[in-house]
This record gives structure tokens, C-alpha cells and sequence, in this order.
């Protein structure tokens, strides 16, 4: 069992290990179980590493389904938001590592109308490829939602595919949110996934509820996660869960990095002498909300959002692994009212570890444009905020 330790004094590199675990090789495991103890409502199909409700064979029958998955070490993301009003299935890969294709196929065959004529191995059952039930939904499917980074893409692309020849309807949906990679960076590879899929999983799991078709589903998840953006802060690098003493790279003393990836991976700058946290929130707020950087001004606000009707937003504030309640809630009151001084009201807002990576100290904004007063937007605001508030039950979600 590790425990974490750390070299004095810190220079460039620490020497340290993972939190306290057992193996490293059963880390996600355990977990999962864990979870399936806290909450009787979830079932976990080790095999495969997929947390499912545990209604899911009825569940499946009459709704979409709706499965995320990416590699550990980002918990509660996505096994923490399972359950009625949110996923119906998560998968979970190694700590840093995509899911399987094997994986992702075998989950999305668990959740189709008919159990997708198969088990969870992803073997055929007495109903053929796609067999369904009675009372399914006539518009009904599955909606595989993950980050986009590549690994996940191919093994997504290679199940849904698979998925598709078997019978299966099935959508896929890779969300890249991060401002802090911009348009010329970003190429055709695009954006890196951050917490902005957990904003567009939120309203487009509340329809699939409320018994909307995967068509509608899939084309409201694509138009949130269209209007949302996030750049995150570390004040660390994160270190894996190998079960030995490792130098682990670090930040200079008295830097931070804007922009830090999910996985450690390079950001927008790193600042130091560190800035006041009213001078970093206003930073951060304006690569969310600055038009007029054409790089980076991903979120389709109006030059005059105030006169436009578009300035109302929803303020999800993730904690990166380590940094606690107290300090987010500091942060989110810096942001409201940066966000105030621009001519932005926000309407909803959050706060916690929701995509994490292990213990990684810092912060993220993930900022939702809602629909403005204008015609033509896939959803009207009032929907919107009604399917943001829509219950759920889940281990993770702070309604």
C-alpha cells in the first residue's frame, strides 16, 4: 500500500507516490465496487469496467440510453453520474488510459432497447442483431458521449461501428471544450475535452428521461456542448498510481500554468510571480468571453451580449483533484462578479470535484452560454434551465 511522501525541498522534480491503494492494477476496480456498495441503485459489470443502473434491462426498454466513458482517474467522471435523470452507463479504462473498443461495444450492447440481442460480452442472443421488445421507443438508441482525445475517439469510432453492423442505432459524440487550445493549434484534431461534456450530459440526459428520441437528444447534447467553453489552472503536475517512489516533473516554485490539461499536458502559459486570485479569475473569464479573440472565442456570444439577450450563463466550477469546497467557493464569488462587470448574469451555478485528475491541485470555469432571446436556437432558455434543474440520482451531482 503507497503512501504519499514528498522530498524537501521542492525543486523542479518531488519524488512521490499515488494516494492509498491497494494495487495499482485493481484501482478502477475497486473503485467501481465501492461504489455499487454506496449506492444499491448502480450494478457494476466488472469485465468490462461498465457501472450501469441497476433498472437498466426496463430502463433501456421505454428511454435513449446514455453511456460515458474515459480512462480513469478522473472520478467522479463518469461512474459519479450514473443513475435516473443523468447516464445509464459508464465506462471506465485504466488510470489514463481509453476504455477498449471491446469495452465500449459491450456497453453500448447492454444498453440498446433490447439489450442489443446480446449480453454485456457482446455475444448474440435469441433476439438477432438490434432485437428489441415490446413497448420500446420508436425514435430509441444509444448516445456514447466521452472527451475528445484520440485514443477514446478510435476506440469509440471502432465500436460504433461494430455497434451499427450488429443493428444497433447508435450516436457518438466526442466533445472538445478547452479554450486554452485554440483554432490554429487545435487543427483538425480540435479542442481537448474538459468538463464541458458533464454541462451537455446534464440537459440532454433530463430529455432522454423525460422519453425525448435519440435524434433529439443527440442533436440537443451537440448544441449545448456547441455553446460552452472551460480553461482550467493547476498549481501542480499530477503524478500516476504506480506503487512506487517516482521523481515526478513539477512547476517552477511561485508559478502556476493556465491551461493545464486534464492528463498534465502542456498549457496556454505558466505565470509567475503567481497573480492575485481576482487578477488570475479575470484572466480566466475573459479566454471564456473575449470575442474579439478570434483564436479563442469558442463560446458564440454576441459582440453585445447584454443588448443581444444572450448574457445569461451557467457556471460550472470543477475542482481538478485536490482543491477543496472552501477555495473553489472564492473562486466561483471572483468569477460571478467578473462576470457581472462584463454584462453576464449567471442564472445557475455548481461547484465541486466533478472531472478530476487524481490529485491534481487547481481549478477549472466551464461557462454555458444559454439560448438567447433571438429565434432559431435549438432550445428556448426556459427548457433549458427547466432540463438543467431536471432531479437525478446520482453519487456525484450537486443539484
Amino acid at each position: 500500500m503507497a503512501i504519499e511522501t514528498q522530498t524537501q525541498p521542492p525543486t523542479s522534480k518531488s519524488t512521490q507516490t499515488f494516494h492509498l491503494i491497494n494495487t495499482p492494477q485493481t484501482t478502477i476496480h475497486d473503485a467501481l465496487t465501492g461504489l455499487t456498495s454506496l449506492h444499491p441503485s448502480l450494478s457494476y459489470s466488472a469485465t468490462h469496467k461498465i457501472l450501469h443502473r441497476a433498472d437498466l434491462a426496463t430502463h433501456r426498454t421505454s428511454r435513449v440510453t446514455v453511456i460515458g466513458f474515459s480512462g480513469g482517474g478522473h472520478e467522479p467522471m463518469f461512474s459519479g453520474f450514473v443513475g435516473p435523470g443523468f447516464l445509464s452507463a459508464a465506462v471506465s479504462g485504466n488510470v489514463f488510459a481509453s476504455p477498449t473498443a471491446a469495452q465500449i461495444y459491450a456497453a453500448i450492447r447492454m444498453c440498446q432497447p433490447g439489450g442489443g440481442g446480446g449480453d454485456a460480452t457482446g455475444k448474440e442472443g435469441k433476439g438477432g442483431k438490434g432485437g428489441g421488445e415490446q413497448g420500446e421507443q420508436e425514435d430509441a438508441g444509444t448516445l456514447v458521449v466521452c472527451g475528445n482525445y484520440t485514443g477514446d475517439v478510435l476506440n469509440a469510432g471502432l465500436a460504433v461501428t461494430r455497434a451499427q453492423a450488429a443493428g444497433c442505432r447508435v450516436r457518438f459524440l466526442p466533445v472538445g471544450d478547452d479554450v486554452a487550445v485554440g483554432r490554429a493549434k487545435g487543427g483538425k484534431v480540435g479542442r481537448r475535452g474538459l468538463s464541458g461534456h458533464l454541462v451537455g450530459l446534464k440537459v440532454a440526459c433530463a430529455l432522454a428521461e423525460k422519453g425525448e428520441g435519440l435524434t433529439r437528444v443527440a442533436e440537443v447534447m451537440e448544441y449545448v456542448v456547441g455553446n460552452v467553453g472551460t480553461i482550467g489552472v493547476a498549481f501542480d503536475r499530477v503524478s500516476l498510481p504506480n506503487g512506487i517512489l517516482t521523481d515526478l516533473p513539477t512547476l517552477p516554485p511561485h508559478t502556476i500554468e493556465l491551461g493545464m490539461g486534464a492528463h498534465g499536458e502542456p498549457g496556454l502559459q505558466q505565470i509567475s510571480p503567481i497573480p492575485t486570485p481576482k487578477a488570475l479569475v479575470e484572466r480566466m473569464i475573459d479566454l471564456l468571453v473575449n470575442t474579439s479573440d478570434t483564436d479563442r472565442a469558442f463560446i458564440p456570444f454576441s459582440s453585445n451580449p447584454s443588448a443581444n439577450g444572450d448574457n445569461q450563463v451557467v457556471l460550472l466550477v470543477n475542482s481538478l483533484g485536490s482543491t477543496s469546497d472552501e477555495v473553489l467557493a472564492r473562486f466561483t464569488e471572483l468569477a460571478i462578479v467578473e462576470l457581472k462587470a462584463r454584462g453576464f448574469e449567471v442564472v445557475r451555478m455548481t461547484l465541486g470535484p466533478l472531472v478530476t485528475s487524481l490529485k491534481m491541485s487547481g481549478f477549472g470555469f466551464t461557462l454555458w452560454r444559454l439560448p438567447g432571446a433571438k429565434d432559431g436556437e435549438v432550445l428556448e432558455r426556459k427548457q433549458a434551465l427547466e432540463l438543467w434543474d431536471y432531479p437525478v440520482d446520482c453519487a456525484a451531482w450537486r443539484q
